[in-house]
């Protein structure tokens, strides 16, 4: 009995490690949604590539400049649940995490950034969910930014792979 049970459970487990989405490759934004807030023309990256490696995932993204140079920013982020603190190229202290949606078909990214000069006071929230069309064959983001000092904003986006 016991080690029947210990078999279904390692089945479950088994069966929902295989049903986790393979959002790996490179992906191409072909629809932006503007849905509220301010419509900033950098909100969602032009290009996103995603490798997943065994403990984490490696994100590249290329997103407009300042001055409308591409610009690429390349982060590595645990999947194992686990928080990851750093800097931003602006100077800010972050902390992002990851996670699966329930249903395993989507990855929930959630980076929290702190004001410049004040690493304990949260300036906004970014968080993107990832998920795949039912066909395998566009990235669809959904990102929201909710800002303590200015108006929370809203977008959505429909990739292609490339």
């Amino acid at each position: 009995m016991t080690i029947r049970l210990l078999s279904i459970v390692f089945f479950m487990q088994a069966t929902t490690a295989f049903a986790q989405s393979d959002l790996s490759g490179t992906w191409a934004l072909q629809n932006k949604q503007h849905v509220s807030g301010p419509d900033y023309a950098n909100a969602l990256p032009k290009q996103i590539t995603i490798n997943k490696q065994a403990d984490s995932l490696i994100i590249e993204s290329v997103n407009m400049g300042a001055e409308g140079q591409d610009v690429t920013s390349k982060q590595a982020v645990a999947i194992n649940g686990k928080s990851v603190t750093g800097v931003s190229p602006s100077q800010r202290r972050l902390i992002r995490s990851i996670k699966w949606t329930e249903d395993k078909k989507g990855l929930i990214l959630t980076t929290v950034f702190y004001r410049v000069g004040n690493p304990t006071e949260i300036d906004f929230t970014r968080i993107e969910t990832l998920s795949l069309s039912a066909d395998g064959k566009q990235l669809n983001i959904d990102k929201k930014s909710e800002e303590t000092q200015s108006e929370t904003w809203q977008v959505k986006g429909v990739y292609a792979r490339k």
